[in-house]
């Protein structure tokens, strides 16, 4: 049976209590279950992070882990990420991060932390994103909108969520700008894209899935293609092709791992990490998260680290020349 989930009302957090707890500082001591742990979370109450961060609070609160799930929204996340680098490793923080955070932010500059300010607990989750088309377009699949634009150069609109960010660059590896003449624009974010979608001012849109599927569903929109980097077909839509399927590197990096602040107790993380691997398997925790348009998905904290460093040696860099190129023009 689901859970409903409470969220409430939530301020931007401008301090965190500190939880004191002793743990084992050794890989091979038992961690003692401390009174409680603080999820922080960078953006607001209500999206997914902050729901997907919420579902794994409560899941932990049932593996005997008491959780309390912490919003502090401010510079894309890195407010929240540089507060939890800067804590005491037996403070029981711990950040709720993508590669957007972790990653692409401080490579565009200074954000005060870097990921090897952390220790990986383990990735659950996963957002999928995709690339949808107004309803009534000339086009039904991401070939024929690449074909259509090769004969109609410049009468195509792409709206997508903000400029000169990861998510215009990963829009820019679906189409590439150098190989197709076509018009991007960048929008508020994926509500924006889908009002400007349904309302028929720009051609082609790029946010998430799940804001993208009842559109889908109701004739508004069509979903072209999705963007999900851990799996090939989504379950909320599984007949939506990846974009791998066409060979295009454009899969996008948005999985949420857990982090710790440098040197916390591996006990403990293992404790954390042993309860995750739990929760990716229960059912209604995964439906739980299909709901709000997220893959349950289990990495634990050496995956983990492989997953964020192989972007950070494959992708970061791409992005870092693609902004330097994007900002001179």
């Amino acid at each position: 049976m689901k859970k409903s989930l409470r969220v409430g009302g939530v301020a931007v957090v401008m301090a965190l209590a500190v939880v004191l707890a002793a743990t084992a500082g050794g890989a091979g001591e038992a961690a003692e279950t401390p009174d409680e742990i603080t999820i922080v979370v960078g953006f607001g109450a209500g999206g997914s992070n902050d729901l997907s961060a919420r579902y794994l609070a409560e899941a932990f609160n049932d593996h005997g882990i008491s959780a309390n799930v912490v919003n502090m929204p401010g510079g894309m996340g890195t407010e929240a990420a540089y507060h939890v680098s800067t804590q005491s490793p037996d403070s029981n923080t711990f950040m709720w991060a993508h590669p957007l955070i972790m990653l692409f932010e401080p490579a565009a500059g200074d954000r005060g932390f870097t990921i090897h300010d952390f220790e990986p607990v383990g990735t659950l989750a996963s957002p999928t994103f995709a690339v949808s088309s107004r309803a009534g377009a000339p086009w039904s699949t991401l070939e024929e909108l690449i074909q259509y634009i090769e004969a109609n150069p410049g009468e195509v609109v792409l709206g997508g969520q903000g400029e000169g960010n990861m998510m215009h660059f990963i829009a820019e590896l679906i189409l590439d700008p150098a190989e197709l003449d076509y018009t991007y624009v960048g929008l508020g974010g994926g509500a924006d894209v889908a009002l400007n979608l349904t309302g028929g001012h720009v051609d082609v849109g790029h946010l998430s899935l799940a804001a993208a599927r009842p559109l889908h569903q109701d004739g508004d929109l069509s979903v072209l293609v999705n963007t999900q980097i851990l799996v090939e077909r989504d379950p909320l839509m599984p007949e939506i092709p990846n974009i791998v399927e066409f060979g295009i590197q454009g899969q996008e990096p948005h999985p949420l791992a857990l982090w710790a602040p440098k040197g916390t107790s591996s006990a403990l993380i293992q404790q954390l990490t042993e309860a995750m691997a739990e929760i990716a398997q229960d059912p209604d925790f995964a439906q739980n998260y299909q709901d709000i348009g997220v893959i349950a998905h289990y990495l634990d904290p050496e995956e983990t680290w492989e997953f964020f460093m192989d972007v950070e040696e494959n992708m970061v860099p791409r992005y870092k020349a693609w902004l330097e190129a994007y900002l001179a023009n």
